[in-house]
């Protein structure tokens, strides 16, 4: 693994296992990494006509349910799907890590396997760790040119409403104590709490590792659609990653408690297979008019990324300070739906001491006073989602077409696709 993943890794790994979860990489062939997971864990689907508890045991005896079953509906809903995790730690083979219990699984299996063909549904998969696109953005914040005094891109005028609209925000929560005055751009913001870390001897806070993403996704969003409610809620405190079957527990919580009409998810993983996470496969059949907007993620590469890649979320890369041309670490291809600015964004961030953790900066530190810059498709989520959501407000559009003709309105820009403009290319400075 190169030193950028290195480092964000240990953070991740460190900060789930001071939850007693073991966290993984698993390699290809060549020695490239393919995908996090939890050890000793699998993933299942039941359905009501699929129990796959004794297809498993038939071919890993001794597979057994942990008992975490995340169901999703309401508690009577008969026709509703759930996740199984199962446990691998005790099979009667002995030992398995979790991709040599799955490859026996489709050895065993051949012909059999329900997840053979392009749009079969594995009977197990990895519980696959989420994270904050790279495993984080793509790079660590930054101080932002001494001539920004406010957010980039800049808040949009409001515009007459013709109905309210709600944007959710799966992420690490809102910082605390943010002055309104200050920070008028969030009004309508609201979320559970993002904490600082400990007082420094130096009397400053401590900004942990991805404190304050939340915060920034959110304001970029009401930059976009100054007229949107919006909630952030904090499922990626671990370092900026979460468990699969965790996010897709708490994502139907968010849709449950506050209904938004888009929810934005700025996080991301590699799979097995490059198959569609069975978390989300059953989170689609439980909210199939929820409109989900997701980071495409920031390895440079064409490789799918999920959710980003599923086909009903709007996935979304990163374009740089131009607007015309895709970002350096933007990932690509014919699944990404549409690119936006990404690169060089300024906004709310934490007040305190940041000690960067990835080369070339570490071990530096760095003293921000509430506001940040950033790159990553992280932000380039919630341009889009914001744009929907102003599009919903203004035209009363169900959330569904308002995100089909905010993506008709695009332009297409040979050699990087459909491009979403917000004007901003003109700044100079950083």
């Amino acid at each position: 693994m190169d030193a950028v993943f290195d480092a964000q890794f240990r953070a991740m790994r460190d900060a789930f296992l001071d939850k007693n979860v073991d966290i993984r990489v698993a390699y290809t062939r060549s020695g490239d990494v393919d995908y996090l997971y939890e050890e000793g864990r699998l993933l299942a689907l039941r359905r009501p006509d699929q129990n796959p508890v004794d297809q498993l045991a038939r071919v890993l005896p001794g597979i057994r349910p942990t008992g975490e079953e995340i169901r999703l509906g309401p508690a009577r809903d008969d026709a509703a799907a759930s996740l199984l995790v199962m446990s691998v730690d005790d099979l009667e083979q002995g030992a398995l890590r979790v991709p040599e219990a799955l490859e026996l699984l489709d050895s065993e299996l051949g012909a059999l396997n329900p997840g053979r063909g392009p749009d079969g549904v594995p009977l197990a998969t990895p519980a696959h760790v989420l994270h904050v696109s790279r495993i984080c953005p793509a790079g660590e914040p930054e101080v932002p040119p001494s001539v920004m005094d406010g957010p980039f891109p800049s808040p949009r005028a409001a515009r007459p409403v013709v109905r309210p609209v709600r944007i959710g925000v799966c992420d690490t929560g809102l910082l605390e104590d943010l002055p309104p005055v200050r920070y008028d751009w969030l009004k309508g913001v609201t979320g559970e709490p993002d904490p600082l870390g400990r007082m420094l001897p130096n009397g400053r806070r401590e900004i942990p590792q991805y404190t304050g993403h939340g915060t920034f996704v959110a304001g970029v969003a009401r930059c976009v659609a100054p007229s949107s409610d919006i909630v952030v809620t904090d499922h990626l405190s671990a370092s900026g990653g979460e468990l699969e079957y965790e996010i897709i527990r708490e994502l139907d919580e968010l849709i449950r408690t506050y209904r938004p009409d888009v929810v934005n998810l700025s996080a991301g993983t590699y799979c097995r297979n490059d198959r569609e996470p069975l978390g989300f496969l059953a989170l689609r059949r439980r909210w199939p008019d929820v409109t989900f907007v997701a980071a495409a993620g920031n390895d440079a590469t064409d490789r799918p990324f999920y959710p980003a890649a599923l086909p009903w979320v709007v996935s979304v890369g990163a374009l740089g300070p131009d607007e015309r041309h895709r970002a350096w670490f933007s990932n690509y291809g014919d699944w990404v739906d549409v690119y936006a600015l990404g690169e060089g964004m300024v906004n709310a961030y934490a007040t305190g001491e940041y000690r960067y953790l990835e080369p070339p900066r570490r071990p530096a530190t760095q003293w921000f006073q509430g506001m940040a810059r950033w790159d990553g498709t992280s932000f380039s989520a919630p341009v889009v989602a914001g744009l929907i959501a102003a599009r919903c407000a203004e035209t009363g559009e169900p959330p569904e077409i308002a995100a089909a003709s905010v993506l008709a309105a695009a332009d297409v820009i040979d050699g990087v696709g459909r491009v979403l403009s917000l004007g901003a290319g003109t700044r100079t400075g950083g």
